[in-house]
């Protein structure tokens, strides 16, 4: 039978909590293990509502929650294998669903997205070189033996093992980075509810979810990270992010409505120029790669259709750091910055943005949203340029679930926590006020090194979860630093079902990171590749640095090799094909 949700829990979904009245309440066939919690009007329900189970219901404005029984039999398990419960789908979520085996395990993957995404190739996507679909693989496909559900979390009850969700099957642009935007706003935007946004957040009322819980053995949390702003006002209203694909398209359509706007007899020569000139914030591997590739779209293929826009395009690329790249060699990073010049790409380092607007530069507001127009970006060290597209590809932020769902434990969960030495928890410690343990630095996930999540209280006592891990960017495991890439989250998941899969917690060491190398790529078919350095795993055929044509040729290789299906794998060798033959794909859809 469905648990009642907690009556704390309740009033962080919303404002005010009430009862169901009972005789609004009626039992339902067959049962189920999942509870659903549906919204229904408040106080103005018809007397025919029927299947409501009797729980914690809350009240915010002119609706309320209440708990559905539902049969959900597609989603019943063995009883002899346990319920792995995995959110998100991106490299983390989707690699341990492939790999955790469902002979042991029951694996239930919960994302808002129903597809996975090959990050490493999204700015070549953005850039007209490959489809869209050329670097998505779904969720649902014939060899998959999870179960899936598209949903956001948005709880977790670690005493009773339940993951509170909100569907979002009907959002509009759920993937894109526009509703995690929202989602960054402040308690007062959303007008002080958990989970769920407020109604003037959405687009349409519709938009809200329903509510429900899935109860879990074992827990994997793979939620990502949204794109970090520093608060630097205008960002998350008006500039694009870069995270996942409808980010993508966003970011390729805007570039392609530019040049129309700009070929226009009614714009002025001054416009065309801000209309044309495109900003790229952030001069780490995203960005750079996103600059060398619209270099590509622009330079290559698109300049072509409009030849009187010729030397108008321009590309900047603004860091706060003294240079690109920093995570590569000295010199590889160097030679980046000189190659991206070279190629027309203005790399401007040291710069410190403060803020971004609508509107053109050196005019007085206010300045509404006007896709017609220009946006201005203003730097401490230049002021204010006028630009037609903004792309923030700097930093990572944790997503509301980790910031601010997953803060305190309103009661310690006895039955799957274990003192940091392994012993149970004494009584009095356990009445002490526990919330879970973060970084200091970025608010995510402090794990243990077999990627746990932990418990700390004021006292400074620290419990492990047994049955809750975090991989990915959402995570970040003790001891020696892992990297936020999709290398390093890939070999987390893979690592974490391997464990899953025979059950040698308690005798292997905790997880260490393999670094396999990293590859960038600049534009003009020229690129970086940086293999590591540590004693034993220097490649004994490769030199230790790359770059040129040469690491272009191996990032080609190296990604199609890491495609995740044939079908990809072929996909992106004929696309590439046709464009040395046909050029890239201009259309604006």
């Amino acid at each position: 039978m469905p648990q009642p949700l907690p009556l704390n829990v309740a009033r962080r979904l919303g404002k005010r909590t009430s009862q169901i009245p009972l005789s609004r309440i009626s039992s339902c066939n067959p049962p189920s293990k999942f509870a659903v919690i549906q919204l229904v009007p408040s106080r103005k329900a018809s007397s025919n509502a029927t299947d409501v189970q009797s729980i914690n219901s809350h009240t915010t404005g002119k609706r309320a929650l209440a708990t559905v029984r539902n049969s959900a039999a597609h989603l019943e398990t063995d009883p002899h294998r346990e319920r792995v419960v995995i959110l998100g789908s991106g490299w983390g979520g989707y690699t341990f669903s492939r790999e955790v085996s469902p002979k042991l395990y029951s694996p239930i993957v919960i994302s808002p997205r129903t597809y996975f995404v090959f990050t490493p190739l999204l700015t070549d996507a953005a850039g007209g070189s490959i489809d869209f679909s050329n670097i998505t693989e779904p969720i649902r496909d014939r060899s998959c033996k999870a179960d899936y559900i598209q949903a956001a979390a948005r709880w977790i009850d670690f005493k009773n093992k339940t993951v509170v969700c909100e569907s979002t099957v009907i959002k509009k642009d759920v993937t894109e980075t526009p509703r995690a935007v929202l989602e960054e706003r402040t308690d007062e935007d959303r007008g002080g509810e958990y989970g769920a946004l407020s109604p003037t957040a959405y687009k349409q009322q519709w938009e809200r979810g329903d509510m429900f819980e899935i109860p879990y053995d074992k827990l994997v949390i793979s939620v990502g990270a949204v794109a970090r702003t520093f608060n630097t006002p205008g960002i998350k209203d008006n500039a694009m992010f870069f995270k996942d694909i409808g980010d993508a398209r966003r970011v390729k359509r805007r570039v392609r409505e530019c040049f129309e706007l700009a070929a226009l007899p009614t714009s002025t020569p001054e416009m065309r120029k801000w209309l044309l000139h495109f900003a790229i914030v952030g001069g780490g591997p995203t960005g750079t790669e996103l600059a060398g590739s619209l270099r590509d779209f622009i330079f290559g293929d698109i300049i072509k259709l409009y030849p009187s826009l010729a030397g108008l395009p321009k590309i900047t690329v603004y860091d706060v750091a003294p240079k690109v790249l920093s995570m590569f060699d000295e010199s590889l990073s160097k030679y980046a910055m000189d190659h991206m010049r070279k190629e027309g790409i203005a790399v401007k380092t040291s710069h410190h943005i403060q803020s971004l607007r609508w509107g053109a530069p050196n005019t007085t507001g206010p300045h509404p949203m006007d896709p017609k127009g220009p946006l201005t970006i203003t730097t401490k060290e230049e002021g204010e340029v006028g630009v037609g597209v903004c792309v923030w590809a700097t930093g990572n932020a944790m997503r509301k679930l980790v910031r601010d769902s997953l803060q305190s434990v309103d009661t310690f969960p006895l039955n799957s926590a274990l003192m940091k030495d392994g012993q149970r928890p004494p009584d009095s410690v356990t009445k002490s006020g526990w919330h879970v343990k973060k970084s200091p630095r970025g608010g995510a996930l402090q794990v243990d090194s077999h990627l746990r999540v932990q418990l700390e209280n004021d006292k400074g006592d620290v419990a492990v979860l047994q049955d809750v891990f975090a991989i990915g960017d959402n995570a970040v495991p003790e001891g020696a630093p892992v990297p936020a890439t999709a290398q390093a989250t890939r070999q987390e998941a893979k690592w974490l079902a391997a464990r899953f899969n025979q059950r040698d917690f308690a005798t292997i060491p905790g997880f260490t990171f393999q670094n396999m190398g990293m590859l960038a790529y600049l534009g003009a078919q020229r690129g970086l590749m940086q293999l590591p350095q540590e004693e034993g795993q220097r490649s004994k055929v490769l030199p230790a640095n790359l770059k040129g044509r040469t690491a272009w040729m191996v990032w080609n290789s190296a990604y199609i090799g890491m495609s995740i299906s044939w079908r990809n794998k072929l996909r992106l060798i004929f696309r590439w094909t046709l464009n040395r033959l046909f050029g890239r794909d201009v259309s604006r859809f």
